[in-house]
């Protein structure tokens, strides 16, 4: 296949500038970046309704705990819905600190690459078993987010994850560590409920409140703070209740 005599030029000009560590310059770097992808795109014919986003350069680097991803750092199988059609079997990672969807591919001259996406382009997304869905912010409509959809029914139960980078505690080895913030809601009738504790269920549905306890009692389920599992389990149980009703 024929190559442009501009790609090397391009390249050396995005490597030139991934090394420089001036902040300064780093508008000018993602303006650079953005034009090269959308170059790449437009002469290797990569699909422009999912990979011309911006090009990712990886999360922050220096000495730093952990990661910014969702759910480990590893790259996971993915389906990327948005409103231009539906993208199928992709290397995908969420990265909750900049609140992007990495995808990895391999665009038609054969190299790897990687662009951050918008949550606000997405319909929905699956990514290794995990489903989610598109959040719109309560405080600002326009900064949607991710939510996992970790049980699905009549009533759904929505987990929404953030980092943010901080300084090191005394005793750890690294200066800086990402700590995560989940946010947990129940969508049921078109309403977003902050889903607090079990008795957030209770107020909901006091005619379920005694079966609800006693599955509690009877799966030793512990359903406070950020433990999801236990409230996933009463969740599948409550939507098993709610459709058994129905029938």
């Amino acid at each position: 296949m024929h190559r442009n005599p501009l790609r090397n030029i391009f390249f050396l000009i995005l490597s030139v500038m991934f090394l420089n560590p001036a902040a300064s310059q780093e508008q000018d770097r993602q303006s650079v970046t953005e034009s090269l992808s959308l170059y790449f795109d437009n002469i290797y014919g990569d699909d422009q309704r999912l990979v011309s986003g911006r090009i990712y350069t990886g999360p922050a680097r220096g000495s730093i705990q952990g990661h910014p991803f969702y759910s480990g750092d590893e790259w996971k199988d993915g389906i990327i819905e948005t409103a231009d059609g539906t993208f199928p079997v992709m290397k995908i990672k969420y990265d909750i600190n900049i609140n992007r969807l990495i995808l990895e591919y391999i665009s038609t001259d054969n190299a790897f690459r990687q662009v951050a996406l918008s949550p606000g382009k997405i319909v929905s997304v699956k990514m290794g078993g995990m489903d989610f869905i598109c959040f719109p912010g309560l405080d600002d409509p326009t900064n949607t987010r991710l939510a996992e959809v970790v049980s699905k029914g009549r009533v759904s139960y929505l987990v929404i994850k953030t980092k943010a980078l901080y300084i090191g505690n005394m005793t750890s080895s690294s200066d800086y560590e990402y700590r995560q913030t989940i946010k947990q809601y129940l969508q049921y009738e078109g309403e977003l409920i902050p889903f607090r504790s079990k008795r957030t269920l209770y107020k909901l549905f006091p005619d379920k409140k005694k079966p609800l306890r006693k599955f509690i009692k009877t799966n030793y389920l512990n359903t406070a703070g950020k433990r999801t599992e236990g409230r996933k389990k009463l969740l599948d149980y409550l939507n098993a209740l709610l459709s058994a009703d129905n029938d």
